[in-house]
């Protein structure tokens, strides 16, 4: 019971850190995560899920310290990029 409760209270932690890390993010990378993170909870299975999420926010956090704009880094479509993350990781 007991490593039940430390495994939740470390998947809290590691989402609230992840939750905030996106909040820092300039305003259009911020609202193309969102997107990114309501379609892929919605369509994805596994629960290998939350670490995808965790590298595109990295990705993401990598390219807006760089001054990328976010179209350099999800093209022209945002969706399009969304479903190739699925179709890379069922």
């Amino acid at each position: 019971m007991f490593n039940w409760y430390k495994k939740y209270r470390e998947e809290k932690r590691d989402y609230k850190q992840y939750k905030k890390r996106i909040a820092a993010l300039p305003e259009d990378y911020k609202t193309a995560m969102k997107a990114i993170e309501t379609y892929l909870w919605n369509f994805a299975k596994g629960a290998g899920m939350f670490e995808i999420l965790k590298n595109v926010l990295e990705m993401f956090e990598n390219a807006a310290a760089d001054n990328l704009e976010l179209k350099a880094v999800v093209g022209d479509d945002l969706a399009e990029f969304a479903d190739n993350l699925l179709s890379e990781f069922p």
